[in-house]
């Protein structure tokens, strides 16, 4: 007797589906949509499928889930899952998987990227020099008085030591940077692993750090977790990075704190993306003093070609080990 084909329905991120039928093999039919061919989808075809791999793109809420009355799983690109009702998938039998260890490189050299631009002022130098030259003269004038410091002399402070954070911590000793983070769910002595110090509480962060980067993922429990109490009690000026979720800081707090306890940004994320022009933090990114102040990147972090590859991967796997298996690691429900 011949073997029903289980049907596999990816939303979004790749623009093909080679390495998905490559993971899956004869015995599936992978189905590649992608955000405006989704809304057209008829309840029969996802009435068809078995298994879910999406992006961030489609709300997966208790109408949507609905839908999809024999899917057995959701796989999502990526680690985070705000987009996925949880509850109500596990409501319905619907596992919820995420890929949590692709991209750590390049989240963590993004992070470092940012952070050595702004203490350099690479990105206001290279405007300085575009507008001032004009013929044949180039504006050639170091003392802008940017206030860069030594790097080796500076406290990085990491919130969130899990994969991308202790990335970010074992580069940034090899650059001799002192370096201090918070996370209450690493166990003891993980610190002197890495040759770093620990804070017992996140206010730790406020005394001594020049920069402060965040690499925690979203809950409705670190919502806004960095927020304007946290600004007010450092002590210095610092640098803030944020790569990892929109929700952790919100853009007003970051906006009223800029020029007072916060003299440079970097963001890869925001609470809401795109964020649209009336943003606090995108008025501030568009006025021409503060070029190579504030860096924003659209939610690029993870990417490189090795890493989507990865991730596509990592994504596939996981949900065919699944279906045919029963092996449930990174379920998050």
């Amino acid at each position: 007797m011949k073997q029903k084909k289980l049907n596999i329905l990816i939303t979004d991120v790749p623009e093909d589906k080679k390495i998905e039928e490559k993971v899956f093999g004869k015995n599936y039919n992978v189905h590649l949509t992608n955000f405006d061919r989704y809304k057209s989808l008829s309840k029969k075809f996802k009435s068809t499928i078995d298994a879910i791999i999406t992006g961030h793109y489609i709300a997966f809420d208790k109408k949507e889930i609905k839908q999809f009355p024999n899917c057995k799983s959701i796989t999502r690109y990526g680690i985070g899952y705000n987009n996925i009702d949880i509850q109500e998938a596990k409501k319905n039998r619907v596992k919820v998987f995420v890929v949590p260890d692709y991209g750590v490189d390049e989240v963590s050299d993004h992070a470092l990227g940012l952070i050595l631009s702004l203490n350099r002022s690479l990105l206001s130098y290279d405007s300085f020099m575009r507008e001032g030259s004009s013929g044949k003269k180039i504006s050639w004038d170091f003392t802008l008085n940017l206030n860069q410091s030594r790097l080796k002399n500076m406290k990085l402070g990491i919130v969130g030591l899990g994969r991308i954070g202790s990335s970010l911590a074992r580069k940034a000793v090899a650059l001799n940077m002192n370096v201090v983070f918070y996370d209450p769910y690493i166990n003891d002595g993980y610190d002197k692993v890495l040759n770093i110090e620990r804070a017992e509480n996140l206010d730790e962060l406020t005394y001594d750090c020049d920069i402060i980067s965040l690499h925690l993922p979203y809950s409705k429990k670190n919502h806004n977790i960095i927020n304007e109490s946290f600004f007010k009690k450092l002590k210095k000026k610092i640098i803030f990075i944020n790569v990892s979720r929109g929700g952790l800081v919100s853009s007003k707090s970051l906006a009223k704190f800029y020029g007072k306890k916060i003299s440079k940004i970097g963001l890869d994320v925001f609470e809401s993306e795109p964020p649209t022009i009336s943003n606090e933090i995108i008025k501030l990114w568009k006025k021409k003093e503060n070029v190579g102040k504030i860096i924003i990147s659209p939610h690029c972090a993870f990417y490189s070609l090795e890493s989507l590859k990865e991730l596509r991967f990592k994504a596939a796997t996981t949900t065919k080990k699944f279906l045919e298996k029963n092996i449930t690691t990174n379920c998050v429900n």
